[in-house]
């Protein structure tokens, strides 16, 4: 119990509230419905919490979950704290704390389509009062003069006052679509790309290092530039050519084929910038949350 109470401070009051809810009642559903939301999504924060603390909470037995001898010393801790818990997350909260209004996400246009994609948005679900206003483009907002709450980013902001955090870096590959593929060949590394159609990063994006490696393919035809990702990944799903992609993003194209790695290009972290003043509000804490969940599930 020591090493879980050792790793509190990185875990959600908000999670603490369903770890306390489920304890009480011993099902998910008989929680969910106590605290507004559907089985599942008690069940995805009582595992991210677990995930937090790193130690199993509860056991399934016959008559429901009951609290693991971990789980049982952490609700006998939270035990007199329930009720600053509940008017920090509950109906008590100032304006302010409450989870709810609009949070703006800035991002690129491809990011923007694959948070959608991945279930950003089902957090209206669990905060019927949430509104989020995504910012897609490849122009950098400026997070100071409060154009933004938060950015998700491919370089590393400056800045001491910005809150700043480092998500899970990507690796790259050669992708393409299955009739490309049934027509023209499948490449199984660099030197194989030779007589290829590829389809590559450029305008503002072409200084990236997956842009410029394309580039370089000897034998190869370009035979599409765009500044658009989404563009880009029509061309590809459509069999006009090959691209390389990041691993996260081609994860949502299922119909994608991965072709071969390409490790000379390195892995490119994301970083996650929040406005030091937005951080106060309870919302953009739970939409930052939510954003680590779908960009650094490690």
């Amino acid at each position: 119990m020591q090493y879980c109470v050792a790793h509190m401070q990185a875990t959600s009051w908000d999670d603490l509230r369903f770890f306390l809810a489920v304890a009480r009642h011993g099902t998910l559903a008989t929680a969910a419905r106590e605290l507004g939301v559907n089985a599942s999504t008690a069940g995805r924060r009582i595992q991210a919490l677990e995930k937090s603390l790193r130690v199993r909470l509860f056991l399934r037995t016959r008559e429901g979950l009951r609290p693991s001898a971990a789980g049982e010393q952490l609700r006998q801790r939270l035990a007199k704290l329930e009720p600053e818990l509940s008017r920090l997350v509950g109906g008590a909260l100032t304006p302010a704390e409450a989870v709810a209004g609009t949070v703006r996400i800035a991002t690129t246009e491809a990011l923007a389509a694959y948070l959608v994609d991945r279930g950003l948005c089902a957090l209206k679900e669990e905060h019927p009062g949430l509104v989020l206003e995504l910012l897609g483009g490849n122009r950098p907002v400026d997070l100071a003069r409060g154009e933004a709450d938060m950015a998700i980013r491919v370089t590393k902001p400056e800045g001491a006052s910005l809150k700043v955090r480092q998500l899970q870096a990507q690796a790259f590959g050669v992708y393409g679509a299955p009739g490309y593929l049934r027509q023209r060949g499948r490449p199984r590394s660099e030197r194989e790309l030779n007589g290829h159609d590829l389809v590559v990063v450029g305008g503002e994006l072409g200084a990236l290092p997956e842009a410029r490696w394309m580039e370089k393919q000897q034998g190869a035809r370009i035979v599409l530039r765009t500044n658009s990702m989404p563009a880009l990944m029509a061309a590809v799903r459509k069999g006009l050519g090959l691209a390389v992609l990041p691993a996260g993003w081609a994860q949502v194209e299922t119909e994608l084929e991965r072709l071969f790695d390409v490790p000379e290009l390195p892995r490119r972290p994301m970083w996650l910038v929040i406005q030091p003043e937005a951080w106060e509000r309870a919302a953009v804490r739970v939409v930052a949350a939510r954003l680590r969940e779908l960009l650094d599930p490690g």
